[in-house]
């Protein structure tokens, strides 16, 4: 393990990952695509991809993620621009690292590489799936980050066993994020993701949450995290979580709600209040805190000044 990597984990104090990176260009005026959301910013924008980068490590970040969750295969196969897909992901990396050159010059922040779920994966079976998985990590391998961020958004179980069997070669550090939802009558939990009600139909919910992390963290990976879920759902998540699994435990859950490209940005919630609500799932077992879609660098701020003062 990167030995800056084992000092955090070591330290007293949570592990604070970095924001929302699609939302936070969204909100800086990079536009989004319908099938490669932030992706296309690397590209059109990679001035504004480093300043977020940027941002999030004057806040406090002690990782970093690079802009890769919506550049894989199966997204840019679907949108047209496959060609795009070693590229992008080499290029993430790159800017990531110059961000954290020009910002933080001596100081340990970390860059984990996000290989993500993100995608139509209706038209792909997890076999199919698997190489995607493989191939996207061995270009963030190769251009040197720190650690593997498996985000699983509203993926079943299956899908997110292969790809944890896909990164298992990888001398690295797997930190596997799932998303939940609760039943809002019994607050019963499964994988799966559910945005706001009133906006958007978009709800998935798969297998039962107890189950499914027992079949996925049994898999492989070195830390469990439950990511873009509801801010008010982390702590029984965690909660069932840690029944579940003893590693390591994060959250970074979002704010607001995608409508295809565009994030809404509804349901804000104030830094001090989002630093409140983490000190809670810090005391339920959270070792890892950060932020997903909607939640940006003013909160990770508040994070890493905050949470480095709990006793």
């Amino acid at each position: 393990m990167n030995p800056s990597l084992l000092n955090l984990l070591e330290s007293n104090r949570p592990v604070i990952l970095d924001g929302g990176i699609g939302t936070e260009l969204q909100r800086l005026g990079a536009p989004m695509d319908h099938e490669a959301w932030c992706a296309v910013a690397l590209d059109t924008h990679p001035d504004l991809v480093r300043q977020v980068h940027r941002s999030y490590i004057e806040a406090g970040a002690d990782i970093i993620t690079v802009n890769t969750y919506a550049t894989t295969r199966q997204a840019l196969r679907s949108g047209g621009i496959e060609e795009k897909f070693i590229h992008w992901n080499a290029r993430a990396v790159q800017l990531a690292q110059e961000a954290l050159d020009d910002a933080a010059p001596g100081r340990d922040v970390l860059v984990a590489g996000s290989v993500s779920t993100f995608g139509n994966f209706d038209r792909f079976s997890d076999g199919e799936l698997e190489p995607f998985f493989r191939e996207q990590a061995e270009i963030l391998v190769e251009q040197g980050v720190d650690m593997i961020l498996l985000e699983t958004l509203s993926s079943r179980t299956s899908t997110i066993v292969t790809a944890q069997n896909a990164l298992t070669d990888f001398d690295l550090p797997v930190w596997v994020a799932i998303s939940g939802v609760q039943d809002q009558h019994s607050g019963t939990m499964s994988l799966g993701v559910k945005e706001s009600p009133d906006h958007s139909n978009s709800s998935r919910a798969h297998e039962p949450f107890a189950d499914a992390i027992q079949q996925i963290m049994t898999a492989g990976g070195s830390a469990l995290l439950l990511m873009h879920s509801p801010v008010d759902m982390i702590e029984p998540g965690l909660s069932v979580m840690g029944e579940n699994y003893s590693g390591l435990l994060g959250a970074y859950p979002n704010a607001g709600y995608w409508q295809r490209p565009d994030w809404v940005f509804v349901d804000k919630i104030s830094p001090g209040d989002y630093l409140e609500a983490a000190a809670s799932w810090v005391e339920a077992g959270a070792k890892i805190v950060g932020g997903c879609c909607g939640i940006g660098p003013e909160h990770i701020s508040a994070l890493s000044s905050g949470l480095s003062s709990l006793p």
